[in-house]
């Protein structure tokens, strides 16, 4: 006995675990950028993403509509107003000649959010302990710099399980869903179903 778990102890030591599973829980977010979407040059300058905590129970559930009654935007709203939240701004566009070594050129049209990305996880807590929001600003001087266009994420469930053979044990997600509404237009709420079957399909954003 003592010999077989030797030579698995072994067999361990020299094994080398590849999950590949740190963004097994990611939600993954496009901007629509055809014809009747957003300019990236003027549309995209900044887009900051905010984090709001929610309340839990004694399971580790968010516990916000039981117990206050209130929405999730109206709880968000609150958290704004006082600026009990946390901040990052994920998406700069730099025009091609203001680009410098300093300050690269940065054009993309999407935004991650994951467990630990674009914010610290917080001890055990994942992402669907958290609200979030999408702020979509446009370039210095125009309309909507002080007046954003804005996306709440909120009622995000993750489904996953642990499996793995010998000596690694690694994480899979079967199942990430959510809720996605456009806070300026009544009525957008729009389920979210970001579950990856074998190829990553970001969620569309439209303007």
């Amino acid at each position: 006995m003592l010999g077989v778990a030797g030579a698995l102890a072994g067999c361990c030591a020299n094994n080398v675990c590849d999950c590949d599973d740190a963004r097994a829980d990611a939600f993954y977010f496009k901007f629509d950028t055809g014809p009747n979407g957003f300019v990236p040059a003027t549309e995209l300058d900044t887009v900051v993403l905010k984090r709001y905590t929610l309340q839990l129970d004694d399971k580790g559930r968010p516990a916000l509509i039981k117990t206050n009654k209130k929405t999730y935007t109206a709880y968000a709203d609150s958290l704004d107003n006082a600026g009990v939240f946390d901040q990052a701004n994920v998406v700069r566009y730099i025009p091609p000649a203001s680009a410098t070594p300093l300050r690269p050129r940065v054009a993309t049209d999407t935004v991650i959010v994951n467990n630990n990305a674009p914010f610290t996880q917080a001890g055990p807590r994942k992402l669907n302990t958290y609200l979030y929001r999408v702020e979509v600003r446009r370039a210095p001087g125009q309309l909507l710099r002080n007046n954003p266009r804005r996306y709440e994420l909120s009622k995000i469930s993750l489904t996953g399980e642990f499996y793995g053979t010998g000596c690694c044990t690694c994480y899979r997600n079967l199942s990430k869903t959510g809720v996605l509404i456009n806070l300026g237009v009544p009525n957008s709420d729009t389920p979210v179903v970001a579950t990856e079957t074998g190829q990553v399909m970001p969620v569309l954003i439209q303007k």
